[in-house]
């Protein structure tokens, strides 16, 4: 298994224990940020960073066509920081 894969299980597993615990207002960030891990997940790579980078983009992109408030988005980009780092 690629460091890249071992990153996305790691951070997918995170999610899931996250997700099971946690408030309501925090479900949806949990939901919101394991869409974009499993479709990240299921490329091909073979780093940490390549995998970071993926999600990054894909986060990026996504922002620009869904309809969430800007607290919304950054309350993603601070969960997504946190399991990154």
């Amino acid at each position: 298994m690629s460091l890249y894969q071992q990153h996305a299980d790691s951070v997918y597993n995170q999610l899931i224990e996250l997700e099971a615990n946690s408030e309501p207002e925090q479900l949806f960030l949990c939901s919101y940020l394991l869409g974009h891990i499993s479709l990240v997940s299921a490329e091909q790579g073979s780093s940490k960073a390549e995998f970071e980078n993926n999600v990054e983009q894909s986060l990026n992109s996504a922002f620009k066509t869904d309809k969430l408030s800007t607290q919304d988005i950054a309350d993603i980009r601070k969960l997504w920081q946190q399991l990154s780092g």
